[in-house]
């Protein structure tokens, strides 16, 4: 099936009738009977908090163009539309459009977590820990690596131990720098080393006045300089996917993998950072499809997700705010084990009432439920085992 440029008349006329009736909770995954299993999960986590609906949003909807005056411009005008759901793609997500033709990637406009603080840091450790809270001795995926045991490999594309790959035993999971890699600078570390090094100095006090003003300049913008907590830059994610699909396809033993990208915290001028964004993350993507080659694709899963979504409703600076549900993209080659090529999870469309206190996608799609379908069908986990690893998942209680 082609990808297709429409028109918005189109849109309006033929799209509506995807739009879901609201649920009264996050959907929980049914879980299939436990086998054994030979895949691969990998996660990619966009800190940050990517606006879902400026990557993939719903021009079916007529509240789009009107709470999105110029964010929506993109899609209306030039999105590729996706099969089925009322949705289209960005322009500069091209290739996932593709592969949502082509049944290898599904998406949920409402997935997310239990937080409610709209907080980076809470919200990020809510995900990464799995378990419910923002307090633990492990992250799920290091939890997820200690059930797997025999000889499978649990990897970490990165030089600093995420709170996610935490809590393993010793040998469980392992950091695997890039080469060439650009990370965002731990700003809590950065400060404390150059402070100390110019506190002496003439340049301490110039250092920080510096700092003073950039604190006020990010508290007016809403910018978190922390968010991105040290990930990987988004725009060196093509040539880093390629090396990452090198070393999975090397070895069939390495069955879980995570990779976290920063530069997506995104209050003003949204259109232009958000435009050099997506493209580099569709490139990454697609690097990785070619990289693993027909074989690994079809026994690998990919989730990429961020830690909530934004506000439905621009701000004044051309921008959107930290909100609730966000996007969530399931990519592979088993189509049939993924349902690709299909919306994921609820959507009731972006009228006042629908929305999480009236400014919100809601989470329709709980990330534990996602999690726990995705650790079944890579690595067959039984259902006592995921409670383990993901206690409080839907469906399990």
């Amino acid at each position: 099936m082609s990808v297709l440029h429409f028109s918005r008349r189109r849109a309006l006329l033929g799209g509506l009738a995807a739009l879901t009736a609201a649920a009264a909770a996050p959907t929980a995954w049914a879980l299939s009977q436990p086998q054994r299993a030979n895949g691969r999960l990998l996660v990619v986590f966009l800190r940050g908090g990517l606006d879902g609906l400026f990557a993939f949003g719903p021009t079916t909807d007529p509240r789009f163009a009107e709470l999105r005056p110029t964010l929506s411009r993109p899609l209306l005008e030039g999105g590729l539309l996706l099969a089925r759901s009322g949705f289209a793609a960005h322009p500069a997500l091209a290739p996932l459009a593709e592969l949502y033709a082509s049944r290898e990637l599904s998406f949920a406009p409402c997935f997310g977590t239990t937080d409610e603080s709209r907080s980076h840091f809470q919200a990020q450790d809510l995900f990464e820990l799995g378990n419910g809270q923002t307090r633990g001795a492990s992250g799920w995926l290091a939890r997820a690596a200690q059930a797997a045991g025999g000889e499978l490999r649990c990897v970490g594309f990165g030089s600093e131990q995420p709170l996610i790959l935490q809590g393993a035993a010793v040998g469980r999971v392992e950091l695997m720098p890039l080469a060439g890699a650009a990370r965002q600078v731990r700003a809590d570390r950065a400060l404390a080393a150059i402070r100390a090094m110019h506190a002496e100095q003439a340049s301490g006090a110039a250092i920080e006045q510096a700092l003073a003003t950039q604190s006020e300049l990010d508290r007016l913008g809403g910018m978190d300089p922390q968010a991105a907590r040290g990930a990987n830059g988004v725009a060196g994610f093509p040539k880093l996917a390629a090396r990452m699909a090198q070393i999975l396809r090397s070895d069939p033993r390495l069955a879980l993998a995570f990779i976290d990208l920063g530069g997506f915290d995104t209050h003003a001028g949204q259109a232009a950072s958000l435009g050099r964004s997506l493209p580099a993350l569709a490139e990454g993507l697609l690097a990785l499809r070619e990289g693993l080659g027909d074989a690994e694709w079809r026994r690998t899963q990919v989730l990429v997700c961020s830690e909530f979504g934004r506000t439905v409703r621009e701000n004044g600076t051309q921008g959107s705010d930290h909100g609730h549900g966000g996007l969530a993209l399931l990519l592979g080659g088993a189509p049939g084990r993924l349902g690709g090529g299909r919306l994921l999870g609820d959507f009731s469309g972006l009228a006042e009432t629908a929305l999480y206190q009236r400014r919100d996608l809601p989470v329709r799609l709980d990330w534990r439920s996602v999690l726990g379908r995705l650790l079944q069908e890579s690595l067959g986990f039984p259902s006592a085992t995921l409670t383990e690893v993901l206690p409080g998942m839907p469906g399990l209680a």
